[in-house]
C-alpha cells in the first residue's frame, strides 16, 4: 500500500543527452536512418530552359517602334546603352555576358536547353525544345561544346515576324513531360545515361519577350480551378468563396493565357512515375513565417498571405517547373488597356506593393487578355503563377541584370547552404541540480563522451570539480589497458533448459563465454568471409578498447594493423539519453521496500547511456569512471563493422536507445497484509535497468544494477563483477538489424519449443526508439517500470517500428517470476493491411488512476496517427485489452500546408502523451434548466511528427499539438486480489442529469469528427516568438460542444519528438518542438536526392494549457528582455525560438525559473504564482 507524503528530495540531478551539442561531420516499411544528418548537400544541377523572343519588334529601338541601329552592339563605357540600339543586339550582348561569366556559371553548374519563337537565324532545331531526339539545343550539362553551341545560337539571333508566346510555354512544358529515357531532359546525363532520373532536380523556364503576345493562344483554364487538389494534398481554390479568396492572387476568369500555362507547369506534376527521390522546398520556404502582411490595399484591406500561397516562396514537393519572365521594352511593361492596375514600385524585378496588394485581397482581378494593350500583364501574372519573378526592363543595361539575377536565384535555390546537427535533449524542472550531457564528434572518428556540470540554484553552471576537468572518454582513454574493464554480454548457447545468458565479453576457445555462432560473427569480415579465430579475438578485443591493432587514417592500413583508427575508446552517443540512478528514494509501503531503501541509502550514483560503440555504458556520477559496460546479444553480429576503416564514412547505429531504471520486487509476491501468507513472504527488491537498441536493432534487455560496487552487499546482492555476469543480466530480447530468424527446425525438445515461442513473439518486436517516459512528479523515475494489477512487476513498452507483423503492440515484459512477455496487439490484420501497414506503437504513458501503485491504463500513439488506450485495470491479465472495443481514442490528420482547407495527411505519433484529469466545469442545457457539471474524464495531450527514417527530416507536413478528452469513468470493484477499478459502462440521465455517467466513447478521425476547438499561433519577430490565439474558445459555456483542442505547429517541418512536461506543477505544458537537422554525408560530386538541402536543427519552446489550449494566464516569457514579465511589453508571447539541443528548467526562487541550454546559456522565466492541486481520480467521475 502506498503512502503519499511530500516527496523526499535529496540532491537532484538531471541526466541529459545533448546529442547535438557538437555539430556532426560532413526490405522494411521504414528505411531507418543509420547516422545523424551530415553537413554535405549533394548538388543536383537544375534544368534551365531559355525561351527568347526573335519577333520583328526585336529589331526596334528599346523605347520606340523605330528600327534600331545595327552597328551598336555594345553598351557605352559607363554601362548604359545608346537608345538607338536594336533590342536584339542588347539581348545578344546580355546573354553572352552572362553565359561567358565562369564565376556565375562555371562548367557543370546547370543543364541548359533553348528555343526561340521563329529561329530566324537558322540555328539547329532552335525553334523548339520539344523533341525525343538529342538535338543541339536539347537539355545537356552546360560545359565546353554545349556552351559554345548556345553562344552560337545567340550570335545567330535575327528579328522577324509576330509574337506567338504561347508556343514557348507549351513546348517547354511538353518537353519536360516526355517519357523518361536516355534522351529525356530528366536523364542523368542526357544523350548518354538515362537512370537515375532524379525527382529532386529543379526545372526553370526563363521567357524573355519585348512585346505583347499574339497569334495562336492555348493553355485552357487552369488557374481558376475550384477544389483542385495539388500533388501534396493541398487544395487550390476550395469549395467556398472564403477558401478561394486565399488564392485570389493567382486566379482569373480568362482562358488560354501565359499565366494558365505557368500555373499548369507548376501545379501539375511533370512526371508521375519513374523518378528517384523527391523534391523538397527551398530553404527560404522552410524558414519563412507562417503568414506575411504585405500592407493595406487601395481600399484599406490588409493583404495577408499564408506561407504556402506567398509568391516569394515555392512549396512544391513534386516535379514542377518554375517560370521567370522578362518584359523588355515599354510594350512589355505597360498595359494601357487596364489603367486601374498600377505596377509595383520596384521594377527589376517587380516588387510586392501597389496593385499587387489588390490582387491579393481580391479588390482587383486580372483582366481578360482580349486585347494586346493588356497582355503585358500576362507576363507578370505568369511569373507569379509559376512561383518565379517578373522583370520589367526599360533600360538596356537592366536586361543583363535581369538574366544575372535570375541565374543567381536559381543558384541560390540549388546550392548547399548551412551546416547541420541532430535533434536531441530533454526537459526537467528541479532546483540544485547536477547536469550530465552526452555529445559526439563525427570528425574525430565518431568519438563520444559525457560531461558533468553543477547547476546552482540561481541557474549558473560550473564544471563538476570531482571530474577533474575530464569527460568519460578522457577517463576511458587514460586506462593503461583494458583487461580489467568490466564488459558483459549475453550468450545464446542453449544450456539444457534456458539460454546461458550473462557472460564476460571476452574471447574463450570454448563456449564458456560467447557461443560458437556468436564467435563466428566476430570472425566474419565485412565482405562476408569467415576468418580465423585469431581474427575474431582481435575484433572482440578491439571492441573492448584494445588499440594495438589500429591502423592510421593518415598513413594507411596494413595486414599487421588492419582495424579502424579511433580517436577514443568511447563511441558516439547520438539518440541515447543519459539516465541517472542514485540511492532508491521511493515511498512505497510494500513489504521490504523501506528496508531496501535503508540498505542502499549510500549507493553511489550512476550514469547509464547507450553508445554506438556497441555498448551500454555505466559511469560513476561521482567522477566519470566507467564501472560496467554491456554488449547486447543483438549487437554481436554487427560488431565487425566497427573495426572496418570505412566505418568513419559509413556510420551505423548500435546501442542507440535510452535506458531507464526502476525498483522491482523480483519475487512478485504477496503484498496484501490480510493474506494469511503475508508474514512468511520474503520480497527480493532490486533496481533493474531496461535498455533498448533504438535505431541500432530490435528489442530490449534488462540488467540488475542494484549494487554498482564491486563487492556483494550483506544480503547477497551481487556487485559489478565478471563472476556475477549471469546474475546481473536478466533478459536479452535484442536482435540485430540484419540478423536472420533462428531456424527452430534444427532444434529439439525444450530448445525447439522455446525457439518457436521466441520467433512468434519476435514478430511483434521492432526498433524501439522511444525515450523513457519520466514520472511527472519525479524525473528520476520512469512510469514504465511498474507494478501491474495482477500484482506482478513489468516494464511496459511500445513495440516500435519495422516489426515483422507491422502492427502496433503493447509489450508487457514481466520482470519477476518466469519473466514472460505479454503482447496486446491493436489489430489481428495481416502485415501490410490496415493498421498493420508499416505501423508500430510508440512511447507509452502509463497511468495509475487511483494512486494504488498499480498501472491502470496506458495511452500510446502509432505511426498512422492513432492514439490508442489500453485498459489494464483488471486483476486478471487475461482481461487486459484495447479500450473502446478495439478502436483508437482518436486518429490525427493534418493539412498539407498550414491553414489548408482539408486535413488529409497522416500524422504519426512518436512521443508519449501527457495526461491529466480534467478539472473544468461546464454548462449543460440553456435558460432556467441550465446546470453546472464537471467535465470529468482525462485530457490526453500529445503532439505529432517523427524523425527515424532516412527521409523523415525532409518532411514538410504540418504537425499538430492535441489535447483530447477521454470521457471514460471508473468504479471500484472487489476482486480476489483486493479492490481494483473497472470501466463504468455509463448510465443515468445524460447529459445534464445528476446521475449522468457518460458511456465511454472514442472520438473518431480528424478534428471535425472529434469536435476539437482550434487554437492558432500568431508569429512575431519573423517567427522567433508567437502568441497563442483562440479561434474556438473552450470555456464554461462551450465545453459541452467540444472534446478538446488542437494547435497546428507553424514552422515548416516542425514536429514534436520529445515528451511534454508540466511547468511548475501547473496545468501548463512545456512543449519542446523541433525542425530536425537534415543533410547528407554522400559524395557531394555525385548527384543524389539523399538530402536536397542542408539545414541545422531549430527548436521552439511553447507554454500552453493542457485543459483549454490557451496561453498562460500570467506572462512567463520576457520577450523584450527588460527583466519584467507583462503581457503588454512582452506582447503576450508564450512561444519562443530557443537554442537547439537539450534544455533544463530549474527553480531559481519563488518568482523565477531558469531555462538552461546545452551550452549553459540561461534564460529567466517567470514562475507560476501558485501550484495547482492535481484532481484525484474521483474527480474524473
Amino acid at each position: 500500500m502506498p503512502r503519499t507524503p511530500a516527496p523526499r528530495f535529496r540532491k537532484h540531478l538531471i541526466a541529459l543527452a545533448a546529442s547535438a551539442a557538437l555539430a556532426p561531420y560532413s526490405a522494411w516499411g521504414l528505411d531507418l536512418a543509420e547516422s545523424p544528418p551530415g553537413t554535405v548537400e549533394p548538388y543536383v544541377r537544375p534544368n534551365v530552359i531559355i525561351s527568347v523572343d526573335d519577333s520583328g519588334s526585336m529589331d526596334w529601338r528599346l523605347t520606340s517602334t523605330s528600327t534600331g541601329d545595327a552597328s551598336i552592339t555594345t553598351p557605352n563605357p559607363d554601362g548604359s546603352w545608346d537608345t538607338r540600339a536594336k533590342r536584339i543586339n542588347i539581348l545578344k550582348y546580355s546573354l553572352k555576358q552572362v553565359f561567358n561569366d565562369m564565376s556565375l556559371l562555371p562548367d557543370k553548374k546547370i543543364r541548359l536547353s533553348w528555343q526561340t519563337l521563329w529561329n530566324n537565324g537558322g540555328s539547329p532545331n532552335a525553334k523548339s525544345v520539344d523533341s525525343t531526339s538529342m538535338n543541339q539545343n536539347s537539355m545537356r550539362v552546360l560545359q565546353s561544346t554545349h556552351r559554345t553551341n548556345f553562344l552560337s545560337f545567340v550570335n545567330n539571333l535575327k528579328a522577324s515576324n509576330g509574337t506567338p508566346s504561347h508556343q514557348m510555354f507549351s513546348q517547354a512544358d511538353a518537353y519536360m513531360r516526355r517519357p523518361l529515357g536516355t534522351n529525356s531532359a530528366w536523364a542523368s546525363d542526357p544523350g548518354t545515361t538515362g537512370a537515375p532520373y532524379l525527382g529532386c532536380r529543379r526545372t526553370y523556364h526563363i521567357f524573355m519577350s519585348d512585346g505583347r503576345w499574339n497569334g495562336t493562344d492555348s493553355g485552357g483554364s487552369r488557374d481558376n480551378a475550384t477544389n483542385m487538389t495539388l500533388p501534396d494534398g493541398m487544395v487550390y481554390g476550395g469549395a467556398t468563396a472564403a477558401d478561394r479568396a486565399k488564392t485570389a492572387l493567382y486566379r482569373d476568369t480568362a482562358s488560354d493565357t501565359l499565366a494558365d500555362w505557368a500555373f499548369y507547369s507548376w501545379s501539375n506534376p511533370l512526371q508521375t512515375s519513374g523518378l528517384t527521390g523527391t523534391m523538397q522546398p527551398a530553404a527560404d520556404y522552410r524558414k519563412a513565417s507562417a503568414i506575411e502582411n504585405f500592407g493595406n490595399d487601395s481600399v484599406g484591406k490588409p493583404a495577408i498571405l499564408d506561407r504556402y500561397w506567398n509568391p516569394r516562396y515555392n512549396p512544391a514537393t513534386w516535379a514542377h517547373m518554375v517560370t521567370y519572365t522578362i518584359g523588355f521594352s515599354t510594350d512589355a511593361t505597360t498595359w494601357p488597356g487596364a489603367p486601374t492596375i498600377t505596377a509595383p514600385t520596384q521594377k527589376v524585378p517587380f516588387g510586392y506593393d501597389n496593385s499587387f496588394l489588390d490582387f491579393v485581397t481580391g479588390t482587383k482581378t486580372w483582366p481578360a487578355m482580349n486585347n494586346e494593350n493588356k497582355r503585358a500583364l500576362d507576363l507578370w501574372h505568369a511569373a507569379l503563377n509559376g512561383r518565379g519573378r517578373f522583370y520589367a526592363v526599360m533600360k538596356g543595361e537592366d536586361l543583363e541584370k535581369a538574366f544575372r539575377e535570375i541565374v543567381g536565384q536559381i543558384n541560390t535555390a540549388t546550392d548547399p547552404d548551412l551546416s547541420s546537427s541532430a535533434t536531441s535533449g530533454s526537459n526537467v524542472s528541479r532546483s540544485e541540480v547536477g547536469k550530465y550531457t552526452a555529445a559526439y564528434e563525427p570528425s574525430k572518428a565518431w568519438k563520444g563522451f559525457v560531461v558533468a556540470d553543477k547547476v546552482k540554484p540561481d541557474g549558473t553552471t560550473i564544471a563538476d570539480p570531482a571530474w577533474g576537468g575530464k569527460n568519460t572518454a578522457d577517463k576511458l582513454d587514460a586506462l593503461s589497458g583494458v583487461s580489467s574493464r568490466l564488459v558483459l554480454s549475453w550468450s545464446d548457447k542453449w544450456d539444457g533448459t534456458k539460454f546461458k545468458g550473462g557472460v564476460p565479453f571476452k574471447w574463450a576457445s570454448d563456449e564458456s563465454n560467447l557461443s560458437t555462432s556468436q564467435k563466428l560473427w566476430l570472425q566474419t569480415n565485412v565482405g562476408g568471409t569467415i576468418e580465423s579465430a585469431t581474427k575474431g579475438e582481435e575484433r572482440l578485443n578491439y571492441i573492448r578498447g584494445d588499440r594495438n591493432l589500429e591502423g592510421s587514417e593518415t598513413n594507411g592500413y596494413t595486414t599487421a594493423k588492419p582495424y579502424r583508427e579511433r580517436q577514443s575508446r568511447q563511441g558516439d552517443i547520438i539518440n541515447s539519453d543519459v539516465w541517472y540512478t542514485g540511492a532508491p528514494a521511493g515511498n512505497s509501503l510494500l513489504k521490504g521496500y523501506a528496508a531496501f531503501v535503508r540498505a542502499n541509502k549510500s549507493r553511489p550514483g550512476m550514469l547509464y547511456v547507450g553508445g554506438n560503440d556497441g555498448m551500454l555504458h555505466g559511469f560513476a556520477a561521482a567522477d566519470g569512471q566507467e564501472k560496467i559496460a554491456y554488449v547486447p546479444r543483438g549487437m554481436v553480429p554487427s560488431l565487425t563493422l566497427l573495426t572496418d576503416p570505412q566505418y568513419n564514412n559509413k556510420h551505423k547505429y548500435f546501442v542507440d536507445g535510452s535506458p531507464m531504471t526502476g525498483d522491482v520486487d523480483m519475487n512478485g509476491g504477496i503484498q496484501d497484509p490480510n493474506d494469511p501468507n503475508y508474514g512468511t513472504y520474503t520480497p527480493s527488491w532490486r533496481t533493474l535497468l531496461v535498455g533498448t537498441l533504438g535505431l541500432g536493432g530490435k528489442g530490449y534487455f534488462v540488467l540488475d544494477v542494484t549494487n554498482p560496487t564491486a563487492t556483494a552487499l550483506p544480503d547477497g546482492t551481487p556487485g559489478f563483477a565478471e563472476a556475477n555476469a549471469q546474475q546481473l543480466t536478466k533478459i536479452d530480447r535484442t536482435r540485430g538489424a540484419t540478423e536472420a530468424t533462428p531456424n527452430c527446425a534444427t532444434m529439439t525438445g525444450a530448445e525447439k519449443t522455446y525457439c518457436l515461442q521466441v520467433v512468434e513473439e519476435d514478430k511483434d518486436i521492432g526498433y524501439i526508439t522511444a525515450k523513457p517516459v519520466r514520472d511527472d512528479n519525479d524525473s528520476l523515475r520512469s512510469t514504465q517500470i511498474t507494478r501491474m494489477n495482477n500484482n506482478r512487476w513489468a516494464v511496459v513498452l511500445g513495440n516500435g517500428y519495422n516489426s515483422a507483423n507491422q502492427r502496433p503492440v503493447l509489450l508487457i515484459q514481466y520482470l519477476d517470476g518466469a519473466k514472460e512477455l505479454l503482447r496486446i496487439p491493436v489489430t489481428n490484420e495481416a502485415a501490410g493491411i490496415g493498421n498493420a501497414n508499416d505501423n508500430g506503437l510508440a512511447a507509452p504513458r502509463v497511468i495509475d488512476i487511483n494512486a494504488d501503485g498499480r498501472a491502470d491504463v496506458v495511452y500510446a500513439g502509432d505511426n498512422l496517427g492513432n492514439l490508442w488506450k489500453f485498459d489494464i485495470n483488471s486483476a486478471s491479465a487475461a482481461d487486459w485489452k484495447v479500450a473502446f472495443g478495439g478502436a483508437p481514442l482518436f486518429t490525427a490528420r493534418g493539412p498539407a500546408a498550414l491553414n489548408g482547407v482539408t486535413r488529409p495527411k497522416i500524422q504519426p505519433i512518436s512521443a508519449p502523451p501527457t495526461v491529466r484529469a480534467n478539472d473544468r466545469k461546464m454548462q449543460v442545457g440553456t435558460g432556467p434548466s441550465a446546470k453546472t457539471v464537471n467535465v470529468g474524464g482525462m485530457m490526453i495531450a500529445f503532439g505529432t511528427g517523427r524523425n527515424i527514417s532516412k527521409t523523415d527530416p525532409e518532411s514538410v507536413d504540418v504537425q499538430t499539438l492535441y489535447s483530447v478528452l477521454d470521457n471514460t469513468r471508473y468504479r471500484e470493484v472487489t476482486t480476489a486480489l483486493g479492490k481494483r477499478l473497472e470501466v463504468h459502462p455509463g448510465g443515468g440521465t445524460c447529459p445534464g442529469g445528476a446521475d449522468c455517467v457518460p458511456a465511454p466513447a472514442a472520438l473518431g478521425t480528424g478534428v471535425t469528427s472529434a469536435k476539437l476547438a482550434q487554437q492558432k499561433f500568431t508569429e512575431l519577430s519573423g517567427g522567433d516568438y508567437a502568441t497563442i490565439d483562440t479561434v474556438s474558445e473552450l470555456k464554461f459555456e462551450t465545453w459541452a460542444n467540444f472534446n478538446g483542442w488542437y494547435l497546428d505547429l507553424p514552422a515548416v517541418g516542425e514536429r514534436l519528438l520529445k515528451p511534454m512536461e508540466f511547468y511548475d506543477a501547473s496545468n501548463l505544458l512545456t512543449v519542446w518542438s523541433q525542425v530536425p537537422a537534415k543533410g547528407s554525408n554522400v559524395d557531394p560530386n555525385t548527384e543524389s536526392c539523399e538530402s536536397s538541402s542542408v539545414d541545422g536543427e531549430r527548436q521552439y519552446r511553447t507554454f500552453v494549457n493542457i485543459m483549454d489550449g490557451k496561453k498562460p494566464s500570467v506572462q512567463i516569457v520576457d520577450m523584450n528582455g527588460d527583466g519584467l514579465y507583462n503581457s503588454i511589453g512582452d506582447h503576450g508571447v508564450s512561444r519562443a525560438a530557443v537554442a537547439k539541443g537539450p534544455h533544463s528548467i530549474i527553480k531559481k526562487d519563488k518568482f523565477e525559473n531558469a531555462d538552461i541550454d546545452a551550452k549553459n546559456n540561461k534564460e529567466n522565466l517567470a514562475s507560476m504564482p501558485e501550484e495547482s492541486l492535481r484532481p484525484s481520480w474521483r474527480q474524473i467521475q
